[in-house]
């Protein structure tokens, strides 16, 4: 039989569950969202792990930033968990044809370009679909024509809204480029399959390969990235934006590393260690393909990653035909 106790920390738990989806679906951190509400940031993270409730005036400050209603919060009914989608011009095929080469590794169940982006869904508000435009608008300008040379208008003009839309939504240019950096997590990160990896190793290898692709929203991606890092060698806002996203990049790969570790498929030790210099292997790579500092070769690049991970997040004794394991075409196993 449930107890009273139990059952109101139960209804607190899923709330916090729903708060947190919301505000993760908004693309907006924490700092704004305790801002926005009025409340301590140090008190939005006690009401986030669940050693605070949250007021009522809280509950309702969050449910219009984040542009779900507060009946959804509260209890879940009503409308749709919130949901973001990404949108981009960028035709299917064209990204099917562009990872066509990388699929054809070892890997040919799970190594794929993005979903095809949506734009809108019935269950999304106005407000949902006009802030998805801008944010996928942004990103796209910023990959382009660079992050500096865009203005408002410009992101105002691709999504086919007002200048006052836009700055309705996105107070300032940090905040919508911090929005367009988390985008560009979802372009890359399927953060389901990172949440809930049902194969670690299949998953840790497609996000690896598609950072080597040549797949137009992966070199987007990859554009915004480094210009993000070079902002943030000289600016102080550039750089909070971007240590905020990349922290979030960071748990969804310790979250695919901490599950092949439980099955015994990916080596034990110091998990955030493995996951950092996964990600400095992966960002290296990125960046020469990106900037074609080397000519590197699609092959060549699908090489090294075999060979890292097999060198230094595989366990040895998993067995070559588990899936998910094996060498690029034409790339030479590792000797001891």
């Amino acid at each position: 039989m449930v107890t009273t106790n139990e059952s109101a920390h139960s209804t607190q738990k899923s709330l916090v569950g729903r708060v947190r989806s919301a505000i993760k679906s908004a693309g907006i951190n924490h700092s704004e969202v305790a801002r926005h509400i009025g409340l301590d940031a140090s008190k939005l993270s006690k009401s986030l792990a669940g050693t605070r409730k949250f007021r009522v005036e809280e509950i309702s400050g969050i449910a219009e930033l984040t542009d779900v209603t507060t009946d959804w919060l509260t209890t879940g009914r009503r409308t749709r968990p919130p949901r973001r989608h990404m949108v981009s011009e960028a035709r299917p095929e064209e990204a099917g044809e562009a990872t066509e080469a990388l699929s054809s590794a070892s890997v040919s169940d799970e190594t794929e370009a993005p979903d095809a982006p949506v734009v809108e869904e019935p269950w999304m508000s106005k407000g949902t679909r006009n802030r998805a435009k801008i944010i996928a608008a942004a990103w796209e300008l910023y990959a382009d024509r660079g992050i500096d040379k865009v203005r408002t208008e410009d992101v105002a003009r691709a999504s086919g809204l007002t200048a006052s839309a836009v700055n309705y939504h996105f107070r300032t240019k940090n905040q919508l480029l911090q929005a367009a950096l988390r985008y560009s997590l979802e372009v890359i990160g399927r953060t389901r399959d990172l949440n809930e990896p049902s194969d670690p190793v299949s998953v840790l290898r497609r996000f690896a390969r598609m950072h080597a692709g040549v797949d137009v929203r992966i070199r987007r991606v990859w554009s915004i990235w480094i210009q993000s890092w070079a902002r943030a060698s000289t600016d102080a806002d550039a750089r909070a934006n971007l240590a905020g996203v990349y922290g979030e990049w960071l748990e969804m790969m310790t979250g695919v590393v901490l599950a092949g570790q439980r099955e015994g498929t990916i080596r034990t030790g110091d998990t955030a260690l493995i996951v950092k210099a996964l990600s400095i292997f992966i960002d290296g790579l990125g960046v020469a393909r990106s900037t074609e500092q080397m000519p590197l070769t699609d092959e060549e690049a699908l090489c090294m990653l075999e060979n890292y991970l097999n060198a230094h997040i595989l366990t040895d004794d998993l067995p070559t035909q588990t899936k998910g394991r094996g060498t690029a075409p034409g790339c030479p196993e590792l000797t001891q």
